[in-house]
């Protein structure tokens, strides 16, 4: 099994778990958010999982890309790509600079609602630009 079978099938699979992640955050905040609930850790701690498990996929898949890079095979549907995920991973981030100020429990829940919705949006337009055939399916080396 090559680098990049192994890679690929990293960057396949992680994406399901940052699919999950970003499912049961997007049902925390918003149940949050309307039900008015005050400010908890936990909004923090989720708001962390889901910008982290981006982030480790962004990783894993710049490591493809190098190996695409190295074996003479990247294309421009790869930077394509890579430059929209690279703004939903800061995006994703922006959270921690809210964390000392101060704002109202809504507003926090609002918030972090509107991130995880606004970096959904912008990963399916850097998925759109690939291929159909590597558009949102599991990896399985052969």
């Amino acid at each position: 099994m090559s680098l990049i079978s192994i890679v690929q099938f990293l960057h396949s699979w992680l994406r399901w778990i940052f699919v999950i992640v970003a499912i049961v955050g997007l049902v925390y905040f918003l149940i949050n958010w309307l039900q008015q609930k005050p400010w908890v850790k936990q909004g923090q701690t989720m708001l962390t999982i889901f910008s982290s498990t981006l982030g480790l996929q962004w990783i894993i898949g710049l490591v493809l890309f190098l190996a695409y890079l190295s074996a003479g095979s990247s294309s421009r549907t790869q930077v394509e790509h890579l430059v929209p995920q690279t703004i939903a991973l800061i995006v994703a981030h922006m959270h921690f600079s809210w964390r000392r100020r101060e704002m109202a429990d809504a507003t926090r829940w609002r918030n972090g609602f509107l991130l995880m919705v606004a970096v959904l949006v912008i990963i399916v337009i850097g998925i759109s630009v690939l291929p159909s055939e590597l558009q949102w399916r599991f990896y399985v080396p052969g």
